[in-house]
């Protein structure tokens, strides 16, 4: 399970304002469809995407991996979003992580925009979360993935100026 994406993220509360200590917690929601979506083929999905970003150090994960993004053809706009283009369904980002200096796979993240109504508060963008050996953990409107990714320019994407061989430290991996 993520703890925080960034080092400036704050930590999840273990129990909501206002929560009794000791009472139950409602569980998180992470499939806001009322039928999920099939099971993510990452090894297929990735032989379609093309790398949208170079290698640079990821914003995820306290910026202690390296990171690329990859698109498929329905992403193709991306990186290079202005602040009032939206994706259309389908689209999907996956930023492969990598450990410093390694070609070592550490985790893949994932967005896949779904039709209207998916999660309109969310930008209807599915989020998933798929080991390095490809097995999804997690999906779904993920509450720490939306958090920060509300904050972004684009359609809840970031990274909207870097382009494939010119990246720019501030954008890279977002």
């Amino acid at each position: 399970m993520l703890l925080a994406c960034s080092p400036s993220a704050p930590a999840p509360l273990a129990v909501p304002p206002g929560a009794r200590p000791g009472a139950s917690l409602p569980t998180a929601v992470t499939s806001a469809a009322p039928t999920p979506p099939a099971p993510w083929e990452l090894s297929a999905e990735l032989s379609r995407m093309h790398p949208a970003t170079s290698r640079a150090p990821s914003e995820h994960l306290t910026g202690e991996l390296d990171g690329e993004v990859f698109v498929n053809e329905a992403a193709g706009a991306y990186p290079a979003l202005g602040p009032r283009r939206e994706l259309a369904p389908g689209a999907t980002l996956v930023e492969r992580h990598l450990e410093r200096g390694s070609e070592k796979i550490a985790v893949y993240f994932a967005m896949v925009k779904r039709p209207a109504g998916y999660d309109p508060d969310g930008g209807d963008w599915e989020y998933l979360v798929v080991a390095a050996d490809g097995q999804v953990e997690e999906r779904g409107r993920l509450p720490l993935c939306a958090r920060c990714h509300a904050d972004a320019p684009h359609d809840h994407l970031f990274g909207g100026a870097l382009r494939l061989g010119s990246a720019s430290a501030g954008d890279a991996g977002r």
